[in-house]
């Protein structure tokens, strides 16, 4: 309560505004997944509009290749994955308010071949016909959880999935195969209506729309991992290719999976070079001087669901 309530003064006392004001030069790009609360999404979008200039990634690429300027208070948005409801709750708003977007895309879960692997383990638990269940953690410890509620299930999905992401790729394959036997869960092989992506129809309207469209792999691999280097350039050259083939225009920015640094690495940076890419965007947060690398890009996490001031003081450049 101590600490809201000095960052509350502080706000107040015109410390955010000072902040945004000593960032005003640096490029904010704000890193989207899902969007439940279109009310919130547009109060989000209310402050973007009042406080700072939206651009597009390709106007960012330019700034960074030293072609042209940024507007002062530069922010582009972009959304990862490329799930249905951008285009039911997330693009009207952002269309609502003159922001432009860039998606990035995992082809495979747009081609109805695989749903993202969080999704099945999130979806696992929602459907569980057992009461408690134990999962083994890497290293032999297991968490117990009581799975006497949707809301439980839920929590439980969520938790084990969050834990996952810094798992090998072998030890999350082997989670995700085992997990329906665990749980007595029937996954379908398509994604339910939660999780399921855009349609290639639905792209190349919202691409008709201004919407920007980069590559997010084919399969959402943690690309660090991947040993195979043709593995490797078809994760990455290959979603760019399924793109292109969808849209006819050239996709040239790109997403890492995870998108920690240790997901990533100089093979992989020059492999998304190689592609052809002129950007590349991580989860690690921060903004970006125009000194930045190009394919080590930072981003701010957020989602409508986030308290406005959380939004308003990460938009700013506070941390915490």
């Amino acid at each position: 309560m101590i600490r809201s309530t000095a960052k509350a003064i502080f706000d107040r006392a015109g410390g955010l505004k000072c902040i945004r004001w000593l960032n005003r030069r640096r490029l904010r790009i704000l890193m989207y997944h899902r969007f439940a609360d279109r009310a919130a999404l547009a109060r989000q979008c209310e402050h973007i509009r009042a406080w700072y200039q939206p651009v597009a990634m390709h106007a960012a690429a330019d700034w960074l290749e030293g072609r042209a300027a940024l507007p002062p208070y530069a922010v582009a948005v972009t959304v990862d994955d490329g799930y249905r409801d951008f285009l039911e709750a997330g693009h009207p708003i952002f269309a609502e308010y003159g922001i432009p977007v860039t998606v990035y895309l995992v082809t495979d879960f747009l081609d109805g071949k695989s749903w993202l692997w969080f999704d099945r383990v999130v979806q696992a638990f929602l459907v569980a016909r057992v009461g408690e269940a134990a999962v083994e953690m890497p290293g032999g410890k297991a968490l117990t959880f009581t799975l006497d509620s949707e809301a439980a299930r839920r929590a439980a999905g969520q938790r084990v999935a969050d834990l996952a992401v810094s798992w090998s790729a072998a030890e999350r394959s082997a989670l995700v195969e085992r997990l329906p036997r665990l749980l007595r869960a029937e996954l379908p092989a398509r994604a339910p209506a939660e999780f399921q992506p855009l349609a290639w129809d639905d792209v190349r309207r919202l691409a008709e729309r201004g919407v920007e469209f980069g590559a997010h792999t084919r399969s959402h691999p943690i690309l660090s991992a991947v040993a195979d280097p043709a593995e490797l350039r078809g994760e990455i050259a290959g979603s760019k290719a399924r793109i292109e083939c969808e849209l006819q225009k050239p996709v040239l920015h790109f997403c890492y999976p995870n998108g920690k640094m240790p997901d990533i690495g100089p093979v992989v940076m020059e492999a998304v070079r190689a592609a052809g890419m002129r950007t590349a965007v991580t989860a690690e947060p921060g903004l970006n001087t125009a000194r930045q690398d190009a394919f080590l890009l930072r981003r701010i996490g957020t989602d409508p669901g986030h308290e406005q001031m959380y939004f308003a003081r990460g938009l700013a450049g506070l941390r915490g």
